[in-house]
């Protein structure tokens, strides 16, 4: 066994034998070193060589150091090793902990390299890795500082070699043939670029033959603007004294097509010796990779790359956040099994294992479980990768957590059950209401007329209208509410019928005028005469409009007139436009109360209820009802001169042999039948019984829906007043009693509804039941009768 000493000197004589100390940057090293401080992802790594009394760095990123003491370096003892030195932690090595590069700027923490050994087993240099503070390499990270170490050792022999083969090739024969049949373009050229002489390479790699290139300078051949982007690099590289150079360009070929160069250039005996490799390939590989590589890491959303035995291989920071697995922890492992919980659906996993075994691409939403058992939502897209052969190779996933998004839509769907929910209780509410306030208004307001129609005394006829007044007030009252509350709730819709529009503006009009008779006021109306007598609308929503407009303007109008008017807007083959104004000669509105008017239970001034009453409502539900009708409200008035409201409704014609339903009611002709009255209420039961003893001569009475059924059993009646909301059995489940029975007798029995309740919804329940009919309460006699005179004839 060799001395130290000699083995020392051994090693120092086949250092020099490379040639390498003290030479210009070379780009295979320099791309090692960029590399392997990639991989590691270290801000520092370095190659040196150690000579007697220096450590030499020939390529170098992040360190800007060209050359330490022998005695300093850490390579120094990497180099007395055969295997890999690597220190977590250098202030904890008592071989480094003392050195000025560990204790004082730049304060390194961490350190690895590998020795660069020749054949003959010297360790000439290192392949090292330096970080500012401490931590580990992987097994990865080992190998690839352990090859790149071999990698810098071959690019030596490789250096070591052309060395001697070029001067070897300078003395034989042989060089011209080996220069010829190279894959890169190898030429030389003047001082001034103009190439002397290029190997027969060039036509196969761009096209031009060797005679169409001598004398010419490969910028001749290059992309516009190539030579003024990299040349000013050289130039600065040559006044430092630079000989060795490494460019990359774009090389315009013969065929047109422009493909990338890598140059080698040297500057030797005043002339340029020029190597030039087809890197397009490279290049675009390294744009894809690039490419995908950022968008991948960086993606927001997961990818997870498996085999095809559904083992991870590899998958990015996103999906490590979503699963909170590190990649370390399930490469190699089957992804879906850790994954897989109480709350997961087993029948969606199902169902991607058979989209894979039928070879196509899937999409699921699933509830996975991460690391720590957190449930969470994720939209999970596959798509497997085939080779040549048709074998599963690998598979992409995309993972997206959506747990968020799932919370939204369970909540969007609770809110919406609440809301629905809510609508009900409202419904369910205002049935009651309407039940509980219009049954005792019906007896109040029934029983008034009847005393008024039996010949009252003088002296009680003020009393009985100021009841009756009182009593309609209240019931105007109830209906403001209840009709805001069905609009608002949505149960309000519009009914369109055959409408005579001349004589419903008519009897409008004119039923209003008592209340201007203590009033210095002139009520009338103008209707344009080109507007058709008999349209399409809604004849119950309109008078509602006028008698709420019109209504107002009596009331807050003391002297001059009140007008509805009626203009022809627009028209066509199917419809015409109308155009209605309200005008008065009130108090008018002040400017900045004009929009809160429409405000339900708002009114103009605070003094407003006590001095005319009402409820604020009026105009809130006239501007629904408006629209409803697809149109909107408009107000122009001058505080203390009036008022004009405005409004346009797009009516559809009616049809030319369309005969409105008569209107006026012969209530004394006698019905010849006999009639069932059901109703709990006594008073109701009364008010009825006198109300249709005018027209028929057999009435009998049930208290709750039980009595009616077993008098309906016992008895052959015409048609059956049924009140809905009644102990015992209620109306609905009477009819549907009744109906039950069987035989023509009971199934065809007329039954209508005598009921307080107003809803949309409730009309749709009570013809579900068997109802023929309703009449809502307090019902006006004429409706009745025309309702009871429908069914017997």
């Amino acid at each position: 066994m060799d001395s130290p000493d000699i083995t020392e000197a051994n090693r120092l004589k086949t250092l020099r034998n490379y040639n390498i100390l003290d030479t210009a940057s070379e780009s295979q090293f320099d791309s090692i070193t960029r590399l392997i401080s990639y991989i590691c992802r270290t801000p520092i790594a370095f190659i040196s060589f150690v000579d007697e009394d220096r450590q030499w760095i020939k390529s170098e990123t992040g360190l800007n150091i060209k050359e330490t003491s022998r005695s300093s370096a850490f390579c120094n003892y990497t180099i007395q090793n055969d295997t890999l030195l690597e220190v977590s932690d250098l202030t904890k090595d008592n071989r480094f902990s003392g050195s000025p590069y560990v204790m004082d700027d730049p304060h390194y923490r961490f350190y690895a390299g590998s020795p660069i050994t020749t054949a003959e087993g010297y360790h000439i240099g290192t392949l090292c890795v330096m970080d500012y503070k401490p931590r580990h390499l992987n097994a990865h990270e080992r190998d690839a500082l352990k090859i790149l170490s071999n990698e810098v050792m071959s690019h030596l022999e490789v250096r070591k070699k052309n060395t001697e083969l070029q001067q070897m090739l300078n003395q034989a024969r042989q060089f011209q043939d080996l220069f010829n049949n190279s894959n890169e373009i190898h030429c030389i050229t003047d001082s001034e670029g103009k190439i002397e002489f290029i190997n027969t390479s060039v036509q196969l790699l761009i096209g031009y033959s060797v005679d169409e290139m001598l004398g010419k300078t490969i910028w001749d051949f290059s992309v516009p603007g190539e030579r003024e982007r990299v040349m000013p690099e050289v130039f600065r590289a040559i006044s430092l004294g630079k000989t060795h150079f490494q460019v990359e360009t774009r090389v315009i070929t013969k065929g047109g097509p422009i493909r990338w160069f890598e140059w080698s250039d040297v500057i030797m005996n005043g002339r340029w010796l020029v190597n030039g490799r087809d890197i397009t390939t490279r290049k675009e590989a390294e744009l894809k990779i690039q490419n995908l590589s950022i968008a991948v890491e960086k993606s927001p959303a997961g990818v997870v790359i498996r085999n095809a035995k559904n083992e991870v291989s590899w998958m990015n920071e996103a999906a490590e956040k979503i699963i909170g697995y590190k990649v370390e922890e399930l490469k190699g492992r089957i992804f879906g099994d850790l994954l897989i919980g109480e709350k997961t659906d087993l029948s969606v996993l199902k169902s991607a294992k058979q989209a894979l075994v039928e070879r196509k691409p899937y999409e699921i939403e699933i509830v996975v479980y991460k690391k720590d058992g957190t449930p969470i939502w994720v939209f999970i897209s596959n798509s497997p990768l085939f080779n040549p052969d048709g074998h599963l190779e690998s598979q992409i996933g995309i993972i997206v957590d959506i747990t968020l998004r799932k919370h939204a839509e369970q909540q969007l769907i609770k809110t919406r059950q609440d809301a629905i929910d809510l609508s009900k209780s409202k419904e369910q509410f205002l049935s009651v209401m309407s039940h509980e306030m219009r049954t005792p208004l019906n007896a109040v307001i029934g029983l008034t007329r009847i005393l008024k129609e039996e010949d009252p005394l003088e002296r009680q006829k003020e009393n009985l209208n100021i009841l009756e007044f009182s009593a309609q007030n209240l019931l105007s009252l109830i209906n403001d509410v209840l009709d805001f509350t069905k609009i608002e709730t949505g149960n309000m819709t519009l009914d369109p019928a055959p409408l005579e529009i001349y004589k419903l503006v008519s009897q409008t009009i004119e039923s209003l005028r008592f209340k201007s008779c203590d009033k210095d006021l002139r009520i009338d109306y103008y209707i344009d005469p080109r507007i058709p007598k008999v349209i399409t609308g809604d004849s119950t929503r309109l008078y509602q409009i006028f008698m709420n407009l019109l209504g107002n303007a009596i009331k807050f109008t003391e002297c001059g007139s009140v007008m509805l008017k009626l203009f022809l807007e627009a028209e066509d083959e199917d419809s015409v436009s109308i155009r209605f104004e309200v005008h008065d000669t009130g108090i008018g509105i002040k400017d900045d109360k004009l929009k809160a008017i429409f405000d339900a239970y708002t009114q103009a001034e605070r003094d407003t209820s006590k001095k005319y009453g009402g409820t604020g409502l009026g105009l809130a539900i006239t501007k629904k009802l408006i629209e409803l009708h697809d149109s909107t409200i408009e107000v122009q008035s001058t505080h203390g001169e009036g008022t004009i409201f405005s409004f346009v409704i797009r009516y559809l014609r009616a049809d030319k042999n369309t005969v409105p339903v008569e209107t006026n009611i012969n209530l004394d002709a006698p019905i010849d039948g006999r009639i069932l009255v059901v109703d709990d209420n006594a008073m109701n039961r009364l008010l009825a019984g006198k109300v249709l003893g005018k027209w028929l001569t057999e009435i009998d009475y049930a208290e709750n829906g039980q009595e009616a059924v077993e008098k309906v059993k016992d008895n052959d009646y015409d048609l059956v007043l049924m009140d809905i909301h009644m102990p015992v059995m209620n109306g609905l489940e009477a009819v549907k009693t009744i109906r039950e029975l069987g035989g023509d007798k009971f199934v065809k029995l007329p039954i209508i509804a005598l009921t307080a309740s107003v809803q949309r919804s409730e009309e749709g329940r009570f013809l579900q039941a068997g109802m023929n009919d309703f009449v809502l309460k307090p019902f006006e006699p004429k409706d009745l009768y025309r309702k009871i005179r429908a069914h017997i004839l």
